[in-house]
């Protein structure tokens, strides 16, 4: 749990805007606009309603705090944000409300929204870790020659370099700073849940196009 008092002490100010309510909030909503906009590429959604979905995906519309509130009995925020959404789209495009969400599920919702804020967490965070490196590495360059007393178990060993010292906490954060970087590009996998294969086997309820969309099955 976040904590105005706590907080500041352990996470930066970058990291606790990318972990803020509204920004959660602000990339589920990304998911919504994104999907509405792939099935509008594919004629689910006309261009009107792809419209309507992705202008009422703006986090200052809701209300955090009512969101919360409404989860409570699903213990699920993802429903409480897709009904949420749902109501706004009815309130511009009854005929559009119904395709909001259409054919995902809130897991979907809720780990794309984690994955987009992964992404821009190890985004901050390599920031932190390449200043970090610097100056770790400036003070190795600094001390390569000031004694400081190695340890065994504990117990005093043989004088070392302090910048040795240094140099090896450099070292460490750069191994981090290379897997948290590989994170970024690593490929993921995601597919429609199968409690709604129903809607994505089924022939495209817009009559404007032809086509048709499957779902994608684990590998």
């Amino acid at each position: 749990m976040t904590s105005q008092l706590m907080t500041p002490l352990y996470a930066s100010a970058a990291m606790r805007t990318i972990m803020s309510d509204s920004a959660r909030l602000q990339r589920m909503l990304d998911f919504e606009s994104a999907l509405a906009r792939a099935e509008g590429a594919v004629g689910i959604i006309s261009g009107t309603g792809t419209a309507v979905i992705g202008a009422a995906c703006n986090a200052e519309h809701y209300d955090i705090a009512a969101l919360v509130d409404a989860s409570a009995p699903s213990g699920n925020i993802a429903i409480a944000v897709v009904n949420a959404l749902t109501q706004a789209v009815a309130a511009r495009d009854p005929k559009t409300a119904s395709f909001v969400h259409w054919g995902a599920t809130s897991q979907d919702v809720i780990d794309t929204a984690l994955m987009l804020e992964l992404r821009d967490a190890i985004d901050a965070l390599v920031l932190d870790l390449d200043l970090a490196i610097k100056g770790f590495t400036t003070l190795a360059g600094r001390h390569r020659r000031t004694l400081a007393v190695a340890r065994t178990l504990m117990q005093h060993a043989l004088p070392m370099p302090f910048g040795l010292k240094l140099a090896g906490y450099a070292a460490a954060l750069g191994r981090s700073r290379e897997r948290s970087s590989l994170s970024i590009t690593t490929p993921v996998h995601a597919s429609i849940a199968g409690g709604d294969i129903r809607k994505w086997s089924i022939r495209n309820p817009h009559p404007r196009s032809k086509a048709r969309v499957r779902k994608s099955h684990h590998v």
